[in-house]
């Protein structure tokens, strides 16, 4: 019974992940959701209060494996190695469920535009840009950076690039995710490391 009970509210939360992502936060609806996933209303509201509840549980889901990606990284040597590892584990977890990525995009422009005040969303960006500025803090502190520039602006230009491969990565390539999305990624990084940065 705890098996199918935990396979039921799973199955849930990728219908609403998915159905969230194609119509976004406003347009998805309890009835959608319950379509999608193959259950009723009644049982989908066994599983969650309401649509928000979803939502809350998706980003808390989302910050956690930002978290330990992040944390991760954070042993790697050398800003490169960093990125690279954030990316790499965030690529290896939207193979795995597809729309990773998607609705972390789709959940940050929700966001930007203000059509969802989620706590739980402000705690997933913030989980990005604290990774960022921490990593470039290390290389300035490392000397692999120049002791002049201002790390916040970098960390800053760095979430731009990660919003915008992940914009690319989750919408943007016709294949999904079957082909290597991170090459793009490795692309950058290899640019920093030629001197863009």
């Amino acid at each position: 019974m705890g098996a199918d009970s935990e396979a039921t509210r799973r199955t849930i939360l990728l219908a609403a992940r998915d159905v969230i992502v194609e119509r976004g936060y406003q347009a998805a609806t309890f009835q959608q959701i319950a379509a999608r996933a193959g259950v009723s209303r009644p049982t989908l509201h066994y599983y969650f209060r309401s649509r928000e509840h979803i939502y809350d549980v998706l980003l808390a889901e989302i910050h956690h494996k930002l978290v330990d990606c992040a944390a991760e990284a954070q042993r790697e040597p050398g800003l490169r190695n960093q990125l690279s590892h954030f990316l790499d584990s965030l690529h290896r977890s939207s193979v795995e469920e597809r729309t990773t990525l998607r609705f972390l995009v789709a959940a940050r422009l929700e966001h930007r535009r203000g059509l969802h005040g989620a706590e739980g969303a402000a705690r997933v960006f913030a989980a990005v840009h604290s990774f960022l500025d921490a990593v470039v803090g290390q290389a300035v502190r490392r000397g692999e950076l120049p002791t002049d520039i201002d790390v916040a602006v970098v960390a800053d230009m760095l979430a731009a690039l990660f919003w915008g491969a992940g914009f690319h990565g989750g919408f943007l390539r016709p294949d999904g995710f079957d082909s290597d999305n991170s090459g793009v990624a490795r692309q950058l990084v290899s640019l920093f490391e030629k001197g863009l940065l």
